[in-house]
């Protein structure tokens, strides 16, 4: 980047004049050096906030024995662009958490929420950890 200097400050950043046929330029060392070296912050893991349309947020119950959740309907999924952090929204259940174990049972999971979503009624057990862990679907 081209800088000028400003009699109040230190040099400031200047673009380059654009090439009269808008052809793409080459970056500059320092540009090169900006595009490289900028971190990223990651979002925090989130979870979803709202409700699907037509379905009241039900709190799901604590429970520290398995049990199983049969013929409900998934109504909603969410997720962000944090790793392993996708939801369902389970009928009469509310937001639950996908496994996180590894980033191929979570793309699974997933896959059959999504299955579930479209096209029929899906079981699961509650885990202690709140999270669902397999879905049978048909």
């Amino acid at each position: 980047m081209a800088t000028s200097t400003s009699p109040s400050s230190a040099p400031v950043a200047v673009a380059p004049a654009a090439s009269p046929d808008n052809a793409p330029q080459p970056l500059t060392p320092d540009q090169l050096t900006a595009a490289t070296t900028a971190t990223v912050a990651a979002e925090p893991s989130a979870e979803p906030v709202l409700s699907p349309p037509g379905a009241a947020r039900a709190a799901a119950p604590v429970t520290t024995a398995a049990a199983w959740q049969s013929n409900k309907k998934v109504l909603a999924l969410w997720t962000n662009n944090a790793a392993r952090n996708g939801y369902a929204f389970v009928d009469g259940v509310g937001w639950k958490r996908l496994a996180t174990n590894s980033d191929g049972v979570h793309e699974a999971l997933l896959m059959l929420a999504t299955s579930a979503k479209l096209s029929g009624s899906v079981t699961y057990p509650e885990a202690a950890d709140g999270f669902i862990h397999e879905i049978y679907l048909w």
